[in-house]
């Protein structure tokens, strides 16, 4: 019999906090920076959080230390040390010296944490003789912390940004091997490095909420800082032109007494949908079309009746993409259980497209508008509502958006470039500054694109240096066709906010990137100049979604 949900929790968390204290010792030798070394740690226990029911029985002290140890291996930035010895050394002899002479692990086990052959351990291992006494020193005034909860919450969010935006891996990594890859001009391979960090470091730099936005060069991107919680309400409020065009309400959201037409009372309506949220009601959600131009912009989809997917994890997600409306603002796609629903916002008729997948996760419009992609986990859907086909696809698999930001293992980041019908076609390199994208890629008209992400470990400690902020997520923009245009929007306080604080939701004509920034409020960013405006307000995760009140995932159409 399978373990339940709580014994594979309690087991999670006795495995934890029996080995946290020697897993975060080892990590400050590794680094000497006490909050880098918390953050390897806690990002190891997520890690294994996340692979925990396969590896629990096999060998997780094994596989923690190798996620901690490689990590470590790929640091750009490292502190100065209590001992003086482990600054002379590469990461990599550091961490066959920890390794060997602290952890006091065989020179086999130290080749596998490491990845590496035992004649490559042993060709490092002379540099730690000696330092055992010291090691232990500088370990043992290392205070314990507690990770579990941490861990848990962590690979929680994994899953959660993973169901909702994450595309089919095989597909993405099959792309990559396939495609072409453009070289920017200046560089000899497909990668490109950031470059060196400046002797100088530039001075702290408030964040601006009017005016010019201070920035700074990451890594040659340039890098402002947005508003905080406190400075939102300070920003002014976009254009009236840009208002004009987006033709959305300053709330974009309803309460619980929201009275609302509904789909069948209206009849046949060639209103364009603006944007789609959901209700909360006994019989599950409903969708909620936001039509601008009608007296009542709130038009609740009483035809339609949706309940949460559910993947191949068991974590559940609302129904609702932020791709789910087409480029003729007229028709909307909703994922469920084995089933893609195609609604016509103008005819009210709603067509199911069968699929033999009761996973399904993440999925959208191609950018022609003539199909939806649709996946779990593990497979792939194209479904084209004109001639009623579902096809599931092969390998390389397709993407919803004309691009898709992705980062490597080792850190590269590619960007995957799909033609009108969502097939991939080739990839371009970009710069080195994330260590994970957060959401979906939008692409603008003018080929100019945007997503959210995670800093990696050198652009969080380069970017806290000029701006001691709490800095470790963002906006990221950049042409298809180049780096050199390549921008950054840095939200403060955002330590700890694991599930991402910055959802990219679409673009204001071509220079402003449409922005769910810390929840509730739409602000726009405009890439060419740097200023943050309010747009609207959103549901609010902070709370909940009782009967009647909004769920939380909001559509843009494009």
């Amino acid at each position: 019999m399978a373990p339940s949900r709580n014994e594979v929790d309690d087991d999670f968390a006795e495995f934890v906090r029996a080995r946290q204290h020697q897993v975060l010792r080892a990590a400050h030798l590794l680094c000497g920076d006490p909050r880098v070394a918390d953050d390897l740690t806690r990002d190891a226990f997520v890690v294994l959080a996340t692979r925990w029911s396969k590896i629990r029985d096999d060998s997780p002290d094994t596989y923690v230390r190798s996620v901690l140890y490689r990590d470590a291996m790929r640091l750009r930035h490292t502190g100065a040390h209590d001992v003086p010895a482990l600054d002379r050394l590469s990461q990599k002899q550091r961490a066959v010296t920890v390794l060997l002479h602290f952890e006091h692990r065989s020179e086999h086990e130290a080749a596998e944490i490491l990845g590496i052959s035992v004649g490559a351990v042993r060709s490092q291992a002379h540099a730690g003789d000696g330092l055992d006494g010291s090691l232990l020193d500088a370990a043992e005034p290392v205070a314990e912390r507690d990770y579990v909860d941490a861990a848990q919450s962590g690979a929680q969010a994994k899953k959660l940004r993973r169901r909702r935006f994450g595309m089919a891996t095989a597909a993405a990594v099959a792309l990559v091997a396939a495609a072409i890859v453009i070289v920017p001009r200046g560089s000899t391979t497909g990668r490109v490095d950031p470059a060196p960090s400046p002797s100088i470091r530039p001075t702290s730099l408030a964040p601006t909420v009017d005016g010019e936005p201070n920035t700074f060069s990451l890594f040659s991107v340039t890098t402002q800082v947005g508003p905080d919680l406190s400075q939102v309400n300070a920003l002014p409020k976009i254009d009236d032109l840009t208002r004009s065009q987006l033709a959305l309400p300053e709330v974009l959201t309803f309460g619980t007494e929201t009275v609302m037409p509904t789909l069948s009372e209206v009849g046949n309506n060639s209103a364009p949908v603006r944007a789609v949220l959901l209700r909360n009601t006994p019989d599950g959600m409903r969708p909620v079309l936001v039509r601008p131009t009608l007296s009542k912009p709130f038009m609740l989809v009483d035809t339609v009746t949706l309940f949460p997917n559910v993947d191949e994890g068991g974590n559940s997600s609302e129904p609702l993409e932020v791709t789910a409306i087409a480029n003729d603002r007229r028709h909307v796609m909703f994922l469920q259980p084995g089933k893609v629903l195609v609604l016509d916002a103008f005819s009210g008729k709603v067509t199911t497209f069968a699929v033999d997948d009761p996973y399904l996760e993440a999925g959208g419009w191609t950018s022609d508008g003539q199909s939806v992609i649709a996946s779990s986990g593990t497979r792939q859907w194209r479904i084209t509502p004109a001639t009623g086909a579902a096809d599931r696809l092969g390998e390389v698999g397709a993407n919803p958006g004309s691009h898709k930001v992705v980062v490597d293992d080792d850190g590269t980041m590619r960007v995957l470039e799909y033609d009108a019908g969502g097939n991939g076609s080739r990839t371009i390199g970009g710069p080195r500054v994330l260590s994970q994208v957060w959401g979906t890629t939008f692409t603008n008209a003018e080929r100019r694109l945007a997503t959210g992400g995670f800093l990696n470990r050198s652009a969080e400690v380069f970017a806290n240096e000029v701006q001691p902020d709490k800095l470790f997520q963002g906006v990221f923009a950049v042409d298809r066709d180049g780096v050199t245009s390549a921008r950054l929007l840095l939200a403060p306080g955002t330590e700890g906010v694991s599930l991402g604080c910055c959802e990219v939701l679409g673009w204001a004509y071509n220079d402003q990137v449409l922005i769910r920034w810390n929840g509730r409020d739409l602000l726009a960013w405009n890439v060419g100049t740097g200023a943050v405006t309010r747009v609207s307000t959103l549901p609010d995760s902070d709370e909940g979604s009782p009967m009647g009140k909004p769920g939380l995932t909001v559509a843009l159409a494009p």
